[in-house]
């Protein structure tokens, strides 16, 4: 299960004796151990009632967070588990309500029949649709990318793309602005020849440091149906094919040969790509 960025992740752990009944430990001690290596320990945490104990944890960072909980004296032992905060930039391009709606898994009748306990289910199958269409078709989701490049015969390549717009360049020699290139006015600096990140410079400036937002804005609606139907299909595909009440596999939700990821023909074509594997990826 994955939490948003900035929202309280709670943890618990259930101590329990040699018979297996929860009773509380001497004492309790919980370790969480961030992205970027750093921890935050929590000791003595009181039990919530008999044997368990929780705590609410407020995230701060992206990422794969390590929880380690350790019980010591009467009942010692010790639990060790995950959990994953989804970055605030670079999520998810279709809602969940988007989701549901194509799937026909909203409305009152679909409450009434429980479907909506499905819905934290659903929303990973969503991050894991829009990561796919994202690997193969580079940023959807606009987002601030720095990267630190070389000029090369005064033009530089940004490796994310489609480029939305340059935040700002600087010379990495002292870090002082670059500005934009006025070639009316003779003014040297950059010039952003294509959305494809290619920048030219009027000067030799060596090494530059670019900001700039990466994605697509506003959103091609091919992106936000291909994104609906690959989730759709990840969601079908991991259901019971039958005896189960859920809809069948399509006949264009099959795996391509020679594909990591199963990517129906419908999805592939929506995002501009052919039917075969080794097409080149089109930045729109």
């Amino acid at each position: 299960m994955a939490f948003d960025l900035g929202t309280v992740v709670p943890l618990s752990v259930t101590v329990t004796n040699a018979a297996g009944e929860p009773e509380n430990a001497t004492a309790v001690e919980l370790t969480i151990t961030l992205p970027d290596g750093s921890t935050t320990v929590q000791g003595s945490i009181d039990p919530i009632s008999p044997g368990v104990y929780g705590y609410d944890y407020a995230t701060l960072q992206a990422g794969v967070h390590r929880v380690r909980w350790v019980a010591t004296g009467t009942n010692a032992s010790a639990f060790t588990d995950v959990f994953v905060v989804e970055p605030a930039e670079g999520a998810p391009f279709v809602s969940l309500a988007d989701v549901k709606h194509h799937l026909k898994k909203s409305g009152i009748a679909a409450e009434k029949s429980g479907i909506a306990a499905d819905d934290e289910k659903l929303r990973g199958f969503i991050a894991a649709a829009c990561q796919s269409i994202t690997d193969r078709m580079g940023p959807v989701s606009p987002l601030t990318v720095v990267h630190d490049v070389t000029e090369c015969g005064r033009q530089v390549v940004l490796p994310r793309r489609p480029v939305i717009a340059i935040t700002s360049v600087q010379a990495l020699s002292d870090l002082t602005t670059v500005p934009e290139a006025d070639r009316a006015a003779r003014v040297d600096g950059w010039v952003l020849e294509s959305a494809e990140g290619v920048l030219s410079l009027t000067r030799a400036y060596g090494a530059l440091r670019v900001t700039y937002r990466a994605g697509r804005s506003p959103l091609p609606a091919t992106f936000r149906l291909a994104a609906l139907e690959m989730t759709a299909h990840l969601w079908r595909t991991s259901q019971l094919n039958s005896g189960g009440g859920r809809p069948q596999v399509g006949v264009d939700e099959v795996i391509v040969p020679g594909v990591s990821y199963a990517l129906p023909y419908n999805v592939r074509q929506m995002l501009g790509l052919d039917k075969r594997p080794q097409d080149e990826v089109l930045i729109l």
